[in-house]
C-alpha cells in the first residue's frame, strides 16, 4: 500500500542547508499498524508528513496503492487525502467554535457528502467512540481523553485506508492514552492500515513492526 524509496527531505534557509530526512526506505503493506520511534529532531514528523501528502520529498519515490505521488502539486494531494487518509494528533486540533458533533462531520461536508448521510455517518462513529453524550459539547468541555476520542471519530469518519497518527497519546494521562490506543487497535484489527509516530514504548508495542530512526534513517526495525 506505501513504499517509500531513497526519500530525501532538505529544509533551505539564505545560510543553512538542514536534511531531515535522508534515503528513506519503507514499505507498509495493507491492514499492517507500523509504529515509528527515535528522539526529537531525527525527521519522523518529517516523515509523517510526507505520508500524508501534507509534505512531498526533495528526492525520491513515494507510491501510494500504486501511484506514485511524490511530485503532486497541492491540489492533487488534497484531492488525494479525502477518503483515503485520516489523522490523529497529539493536540487534538479540533475546532473551538464547533461542538462534538459539528468537528466530526466535518471531513463530510468537504466531500459533499448530503446532510442526511452525513448525520447518520456522525451518529454510528460517535457511538463508536462512546461519546453520544457529549454531542453538543465544545472541545473545551471535554477531557483530553474525550477530546482523543473526536479527533479519532473524525479522522475515521470518511473511512479512510490509513490513519496517520502522531503522538497520538501525548496529552494524555495513562488510563484515557491506553484507551486511546485500544481504539486504534481495534480499527486495525477491522483492517484500517495505521502508521503511528510515538515516544512511547508502550504505545509502540501495540503495533506489529517498529521502526527506529535517527538522524533521517532507519536504523532498525523489529517485528512484534
Amino acid at each position: 500500500m506505501i513504499t517509500l524509496k531513497n526519500i530525501k527531505k532538505v529544509f533551505e534557509t539564505d545560510e543553512v542547508e538542514t536534511w531531515a530526512l535522508q534515503g528513506v526506505d519503507l514499505e507498509v503493506k495493507k491492514g499492517e499498524f507500523v509504529a515509528i520511534m527515535g528522539p526529537s529532531g531525527c525527521g519522523k514528523s518529517t516523515l509523517l508528513n510526507i505520508l500524508g501528502l501534507l509534505d512531498s520529498p526533495t528526492e525520491g519515490t513515494y507510491m501510494l496503492d500504486g501511484t506514485d505521488v511524490s511530485h503532486m502539486n497541492e491540489e492533487q494531494r488534497t484531492d488525494l487525502r479525502k477518503g483515503k487518509l485520516g489523522f490523529v494528533f497529539q493536540s487534538f486540533n479540533l475546532i473551538d467554535e464547533l461542538n462534538v458533533q459539528e468537528n466530526v462531520e466535518l471531513p463530510l461536508l468537504y466531500m459533499g457528502t448530503p446532510k442526511k448521510e452525513r448525520r447518520e455517518k456522525v451518529k454510528e462513529v460517535i457511538e463508536r467512540v462512546a461519546m453520544t453524550h457529549r454531542t453538543q459539547h465544545f472541545p473545551s468541555q471535554l477531557s483530553g481523553g474525550q477530546q482523543q476520542r473526536v479527533a479519532i471519530a473524525r479522522a475515521v469518519i470518511s473511512h479512510p485506508q490509513i490513519i496517520l497518527a502522531d503522538e497520538p497519546t501525548g496529552n494524555l494521562d495513562s488510563k484515557h492514552g491506553r484507551e486511546v490506543m485500544e481504539l486504534l487497535k481495534q480499527l486495525n484489527a477491522e483492517g484500517t492500515t495505521i502508521v503511528m509516530v510515538t515516544h512511547s514504548q508502550h504505545d509502540a508495542n501495540y503495533a506489529d513492526r517498529i521502526l527506529r530512526l535517527f538522524d533521517g534513517e532507519v536504523v532498525s526495525e523489529v517485528e512484534l
